[in-house]
């Protein structure tokens, strides 16, 4: 196993403004702190529809994601599978490595990713390295959980419009965090599988994409999206108080 003074050495400039160090592992710390710290990840990349890890394989490797999308999913009794995550830039996913002996879902990379990943020793390793680091980690997770509360507590009282033009908004964002006109999206989902994300009916995503058409806020074609208004999309995704 490398040490961490090599990986760092290895990583160079390919971990400047990495978006999971700044978001995820080094936040809260002092810059002090960050430039006597070296990145344990090895940097990597992975072409749309490549499997990151199986449901049932054995959990040996953190990733994490530079840029890209990523969906998990999680076999079901009936033989089919459900989307229970999208991941975006700047998070982590397969930490399940560190705690459990196998994954219990499949992630795979809805386009080409940028990711970089470490073995569960090498995790722990760099986790123990620094204890601002340990509670960083600690902190951000509590945050996600945090997080994810509130976006289930706030989707569950939007309607499928609503639900439809925040999903379109976080897609838009992962590609760039600074979007500018014109803002055009080819959907990495089905119809089917939006419905599985937002929890909809089929019916109930097309009803919304068609109401967001006829509004002037989309242009629809197939799987090709073009926004004609962000603000007024964003208008759309918010709750009205």
């Amino acid at each position: 196993m490398a040490s961490v003074g090599s990986t760092k050495r290895q990583s160079g400039i390919f971990c400047e403004r990495c978006p999971v160090l700044e978001s995820v592992l080094y936040s809260g710390l002092s810059s002090a702190q960050v430039s006597a710290l070296a990145c344990v990840f090895r940097p990597s990349t992975y072409r749309k529809n490549q499997i990151l890890f199986f449901e049932g394989g054995a959990a040996q490797r953190v990733f994490a994601l530079r840029s890209g999308l990523i969906k998990v999913v999680k076999s079901l009794e009936n033989g089919k599978e459900r989307i229970t995550r999208v991941v975006y830039p700047g998070e982590l996913l397969g930490i399940e490595a560190l705690s459990e002996s196998t994954y219990p879902v499949t992630a795979v990379a809805l386009r080409n990713c940028s990711i970089c990943s470490a073995s569960r020793e090498e995790f722990i390793t760099f986790l123990s390295s620094d204890a601002g680091l340990s509670l960083g980690m600690i902190r951000s997770l509590v945050e996600e959980v945090s997080r994810l509360r509130a976006q289930v507590a706030d989707m569950s009282f939007k309607d499928a419009r609503m639900k439809v033009a925040t999903l379109i908004l976080s897609l838009i964002q992962s590609e760039t965090a600074a979007p500018s006109p014109p803002y055009t999206l080819h959907l990495p989902f089905s119809r089917q599988e939006i419905s599985e994300i937002l929890e909809l009916s089929p019916e109930s995503v097309s009803r919304a994409f068609t109401a967001l058409k006829d509004e002037g806020l989309l242009e629809v074609r197939a799987r090709h999206l073009m926004v004609r208004n962000l603000d007024q999309l964003r208008s759309a995704a918010r709750r009205q108080a």
